[in-house]
């Protein structure tokens, strides 16, 4: 893993930590579009479980350009989970992009 890959982790897991602080299980909650959004990211930085709207989603940590990009399958619809600097976007099936606001 790359130094600028790990200082992002680093800044990922700092931003979730202060974004936790405020909730009863320590995972921040997002607003994107309809969809309320769980995040937890793995120790390791390299997988993610979501929440979305009560379902949940194992997440795989994917090469992006730049950001930590995170992407799985939910009831046959592919997610994605990008983050990019401070901000949010969900992703289904490449056709539905929707940035996400903290809750």
């Amino acid at each position: 893993m790359g130094e600028n890959m790990k200082k992002i982790l680093i800044c990922l897991f700092a931003l979730f930590a202060v974004a936790a602080c405020d909730r009863d299980d320590g995972a921040p909650i997002f607003q994107c579009g309809d969809y309320d959004v769980q995040m937890e990211i793995a120790e390791t930085g390299d997988a993610m479980r979501a929440n979305l709207n009560g379902d949940d989603v194992d997440l795989a940590l994917v090469p992006a350009a730049s950001g930590a990009k995170y992407a799985g399958v939910l009831n046959d619809t592919v997610v994605v989970l990008w983050q990019k600097g401070d901000a949010w976007t969900l992703m289904l099936d490449d056709e539905q992009i929707i940035d996400c606001k903290s809750k």
